[in-house]
């Protein structure tokens, strides 16, 4: 299997599909990702560039295309989101590409911003009947049941790596149908030295909490299958 990651830089903060990747391997899953994502971009953006989103979704082999919307200042309008996100996903199916839209989370600071982004993306699931992923559900439990958790970056947008962690877990259910309990905590190490973030000035090591991690866990459950 092949997955496609298209979005912005809150789809490359701390790798996250290859996040992904060594969940799908810890789960037995032979997968592939691959990624189009350039800081602040929107859906109108990549829709524009058009050359490399086409090439990619023709001839790249995916099964499926994880879209992430710029969702923070600037954040792009409601009717902005649905026309530019309809037209990636009608391109996706036109070449067989299987697209899961993900859910945004709202800023730290603004946590009231979580129920905009619920009735864009609700909308757009219902008008082009697309799956969602449950990463802005979980980051608003998180918010405001389990405040020890530290979901955000420090810039209070971009992810954490229990965030990027979560973001993962979220597109795995949503692509499987399965459940993310019992992963290892560390699942999110995308190489044994560490990694990045764009704001980094040298490479970190982020061992995750075990008993955060299985709370995430099920928190992508609880959200995901009602369970």
């Amino acid at each position: 299997m092949k997955v496609l990651f298209v979005g912005n830089s809150h789809t490359f903060f701390n790798d996250m599909p290859q996040i992904f990747k060594n969940i799908c391997a810890e789960k037995g899953k032979d997968v592939e990702v691959g990624m189009l994502a350039h800081p602040g971009v929107t859906y109108g953006w990549h829709f524009k560039q058009f050359t490399d989103l086409r090439f990619a979704l023709m001839w790249g082999g995916y099964d499926y295309v994880v879209m992430q919307q710029a969702a923070h200042s600037p954040c792009p309008a409601k009717e902005e989101t649905l026309e530019d996100g309809g037209k990636i996903i009608e391109l996706a199916r036109k070449f067989g590409v299987t697209p899961i839209q993900t859910m945004p989370w709202a800023e730290k600071r603004d946590p009231d911003h979580q129920k905009g982004m619920y009735d864009i993306y609700n909308t757009l699931s219902e008008k082009y009947d697309v799956k969602l992923t449950v990463a802005g559900n979980v980051f608003e439990d998180v918010f405001y049941n389990y405040p020890d958790i530290n979901m955000y970056f420090v810039d209070g947008e971009h992810a954490s790596p229990y965030g990027s962690y979560t973001i993962a877990m979220a597109a795995y259910a949503a692509i499987f149908g399965e459940s993310v309990k019992g992963l290892a905590p560390n699942s999110y190490e995308t190489y044994k030295e560490g990694f990045k973030n764009v704001l980094d000035k040298e490479e970190a090591f982020y061992p995750l909490d075990p008993e955060k991690a299985k709370i995430l866990q099920e928190l992508v459950d609880k959200h995901e299958f009602g369970k």
